[in-house]
């Protein structure tokens, strides 16, 4: 069914290209018309990928993977951390889908799993130390980050619980120049441990110490319900981190997802604890990148031909086609 589902989506998607071609076509209409190219669809650079590790605050190596655009650069980084119970095995398009449009994605592999949970002060932690690490090594042409990586441009993004510690990294460190939550969940440390300072919540306690542009794209499906308990609770999703935002953001529903659409396996072991949604999580998963993408170019390296992926003519469209809702705040 997610197979014709998608073709009809393919269909669309046709057009769209096709439209696309015409731009490509004529160059100086797109300088003309400040278009730019679906930023959902396979960017134009090849790249590398690879492994690597970093040493974090407790003296533990933290494994990373690594998706490196071929070229001079320098290029931007984007660091994207995985949920609970998950791994960068779970996001490999992602990183594939950046590095295509000029971004070195970087993936680390947080240590935590249910039975050996890691407080999220400490999660947020690890990601602290790699960035350490990039802005240390970055530049190195002999390093993992293939001497490429713009040590001044790191955005975080992350699925779940790593967009909580994506965003709670940001309230403290004035190094990311942005921050996407796929999804993300402010959950304490579960129903028996709840809010405490090692398992802070973010919003709306903390949301005014984030001052950087934010967008919030996530689900409704899983705000209730499931075998453990809602996936993404109403009271903790990304609608509530949107709500406590005091810098420019911008809120995006994908409509008809679960809190796994956004996984390349939406159907793994672990995300069989939520029930699925009415969409094509593959859709919904191409959909999320491209909007991540647009975000990068649009905010974060001020491209404003992509702004229209976000909140113009481009997002109405998918507003239009009933695959998304959206609002902003604060001056995005």
């Amino acid at each position: 069914d997610d197979d014709d589902s998608g073709d009809d989506d393919d269909a669309t998607s046709d057009d769209d290209d096709a439209t696309s071609d015409d731009d490509d076509a004529t160059g100086d209409d797109d300088d003309s018309t400040g278009s730019s190219p679906d930023p959902s669809g396979a960017g134009p650079l090849t790249f590398t990928t690879g492994s690597g590790s970093y040493d974090s605050f407790d003296a533990s190596s933290i494994p990373f993977d690594i998706y490196i655009p071929d070229g001079v650069g320098p290029f931007p980084v984007l660091v994207f951390s995985h949920g609970f119970q998950l791994s960068p095995v779970d996001y490999v398009s992602w990183g594939e889908h950046l590095a295509s449009w000029g971004y070195v994605a970087v993936l680390p592999d947080l240590p935590g799993a249910a039975w050996a949970p890691v407080p999220h002060v400490d999660l947020a932690a690890h990601v602290g130390a790699l960035l350490d690490d990039i802005v240390a090594d970055g530049a190195n042409s002999g390093g993992a980050y293939g001497g490429v990586a713009d040590t001044s441009s790191i955005t975080l993004a992350g699925h779940s619980m790593g967009g909580k510690i994506s965003l709670l990294l940001a309230t403290t460190d004035s190094r990311p120049l942005g921050v996407f939550g796929v999804d993300p969940v402010d959950a304490g440390g579960g129903p028996l441990v709840g809010v405490t300072p090692e398992y802070p919540s973010v919003t709306p306690e903390l949301m005014p110490q984030i001052g950087v542009p934010l967008v919030l794209l996530g689900e409704t499906t899983n705000a209730t319900g499931g075998l453990g308990g809602a996936c993404a609770p109403a009271a903790d999703n990304f609608q509530q981190y949107f709500a406590g935002a005091t810098s420019p953001a911008l809120e995006i529903e994908v409509l008809g997802a679960n809190h796994m659409s956004f996984l390349d396996n939406p159907n793994c072991l672990s995300c069989l604890l939520c029930p699925a949604g009415t969409d094509n999580p593959t859709v919904s998963r191409t959909l999320a990148q491209g909007k991540l993408v647009a975000f990068l170019k649009s905010e974060i390296e001020g491209d404003a031909s992509f702004t229209t992926w976000l909140t113009g003519a481009e997002a109405d469209a998918d507003v239009t086609a009933g695959l998304i809702t959206y609002q902003t705040a604060n001056g995005f």
